[in-house]
């Protein structure tokens, strides 16, 4: 029970509550290993549960009516999802697959209701969250619109970095190994046109590579000189 609590306790949905008033739905709650390339769940199934990572990786990928993909986000440590499954009873929007050994606390819908029912401020706290979540996502689509694919990989890089980065001496080492063809499916643009970007900030210096991991020189000035063509 102990080590639930504290799992829960983790939720920046659930920081500020009381021990005691995590203790019925740590009854129920699970824990749960998806193995690198095996999914947590796939697009079009029921979303009913909300889950948080613990251990590892995931990165959100969304199947189009044309067949491509798009990876939507990469969640790791610490970062909840699926908080939506208390206001709507749709379908998963996108799979989430592990790019790396995962281990994530979930519990279920029922159980999230009942916390609210028993804890009204939960109910602000969430609608809180969900509404940075949603500002987050408008500015990034911002940030996409309109700019070269220059400046979308690197707002993209920095991102990452600030949330899966760790300072090195060679810069800030994104510590996610991701391919060419996944940075393209984040930004919108083609594989070749990322290779293109990718060479021209490694001449200029903004970008070293080593294998599939990237370091980030530390200052963002690039963001403010970055041009050429989508």
């Amino acid at each position: 029970m102990a080590k639930c609590i504290n799992c829960l306790k983790e939720l920046e949905l659930f920081r500020g509550l009381e021990q005691e008033e995590f203790a019925n739905v740590c009854l129920a709650a699970t824990k749960k290993t998806i193995e690198k390339g095996s999914y947590l769940f796939a697009q079009g199934e029921p979303a009913d549960t909300l889950y948080l990572v613990k251990v590892g990786k995931l990165k959100l990928v969304q199947l189009t009516e044309g067949g491509r993909e798009i990876i939507v986000d990469i969640l790791g440590q610490g970062e909840v999802l699926g908080e939506t499954v208390l206001f709507q009873r749709e379908d998963h929007l996108y799979s989430a697959q592990a790019i790396e050994t995962t281990k994530v606390c979930s519990f279920s819908m029922a159980q999230f209701e009942t916390m609210i029912k028993n804890n009204p401020a939960l109910a602000v706290k969430v609608i809180s969250h969900l509404g940075q979540k949603l500002y987050d996502f408008v500015r990034l689509a911002g940030e996409i619109t309109g700019t070269s694919a220059r400046e979308r990989l690197l707002r993209l890089l920095y991102r990452l970095a600030d949330e899966h980065g760790r300072q090195v001496e060679q810069g800030i080492l994104i510590e996610l190994n991701l391919t060419q063809q996944e940075l393209a499916d984040m930004i919108g643009v083609s594989r070749v046109k990322v290779a293109q970007v990718i060479g021209e900030l490694k001449e200029s210096g903004v970008i070293q590579r080593n294998g599939k991991s990237y370091f980030l020189a530390s200052d963002p000035c690039p963001l403010k000189r970055s041009s050429g063509g989508q």
